[in-house]
């Protein structure tokens, strides 16, 4: 199997200058983990996932997805004041770059190659100039199992 055969498409992306909060409402609107960031000319420069957005800034994600359970234990300033980070906050700022990505012919081992070498769980697929055709993450390759269970 190739990676084409695998992967969501199209993967959902986001320009650098995005804010923090732009792609938390855009993940959580699509329900998705991660979003790919482009450049102007649509090509692959980072990727920011839930983690990436505690690990630079410290805003938890949950902010956004449970902003009212997180602000009974910060209290209505505190919640304003990690969301007003976020919405200041642009993506380029946090994601990951570079990114590892894989072309829509790879072999789905190479996608596994990179998930347990780099412990990631969201491999981009880019057409020859780095424009994201789609992303595998391992809740895809968990769902190609499934017909076998």
């Amino acid at each position: 199997m190739k990676a084409k055969d695998a992967m969501t498409s199209p993967a959902v992306s986001v320009l650098p200058e995005t804010s923090l909060a732009e792609a938390a409402r855009l993940m959580l609107g699509k329900g998705i983990g991660s979003v790919l960031v482009v450049d102007k000319e649509g090509r692959l420069v980072g990727i920011v996932t839930e983690s990436d957005f505690l690990k630079e800034r410290g805003v938890p994600f949950s902010t956004f997805r449970a902003p009212m359970l997180l602000g009974r234990f910060l209290g209505a300033n505190g919640l304003e004041a990690v969301l007003a980070e976020a919405r200041g906050t642009r993506v380029e700022e946090i994601m990951t770059s570079p990114v590892h990505a894989v072309g829509p012919e790879e072999p789905l081992s190479r996608v596994l190659e990179l998930m347990l070498a780099y412990d990631i769980n969201h491999v981009p697929v880019v057409d020859g100039e780095g424009r994201p055709q789609g992303i595998i993450t391992r809740f895809d390759l968990l769902r190609l199992l499934q017909p076998q269970l």
